[in-house]
C-alpha cells in the first residue's frame, strides 16, 4: 500500500476495501479540520453521494480525481470514515 504526505506531513494512504471500493486513511490532525463539499447544482450536501473533500493540507480529491490510475465515481463519509468508489 503506497502512502503519501500532505503539505504539512500528515501521511495517508487509500486502504482497498473492495475491488471498486477504498477507504481514506490519514494520520496526524488534517482531518480534524476537512472540508466536505456536494454535487454541482444540488441543493444542500448529501453525505452519502459528495462532491468532493478536502483535508487541512490536501489532497483535495473530487469526483474524477484518478487514484491508482482509477477514477473516483463516488465519495461518501460513513461511520467507518471517507470511502470512495472507482472505476
Amino acid at each position: 500500500m503506497k502512502k503519501y504526505t500532505n503539505r504539512y506531513g500528515d501521511s495517508y494512504h487509500f486502504e482497498p476495501i473492495q475491488d471498486n471500493k477504498l477507504k481514506f486513511v490519514m494520520e496526524g490532525k488534517s482531518l480534524d479540520y476537512v472540508r466536505f463539499g456536494g454535487k454541482e447544482n444540488i441543493p444542500g450536501i448529501d453525505y452519502n453521494d459528495l462532491g468532493f473533500f478536502d483535508p487541512s493540507g490536501g489532497p483535495f480529491i473530487e469526483i474524477g480525481t484518478t487514484i491508482q490510475g482509477r477514477k473516483v465515481t463516488k465519495i461518501s463519509r460513513t461511520e467507518e470514515g471517507i470511502m470512495l468508489e472507482i472505476e
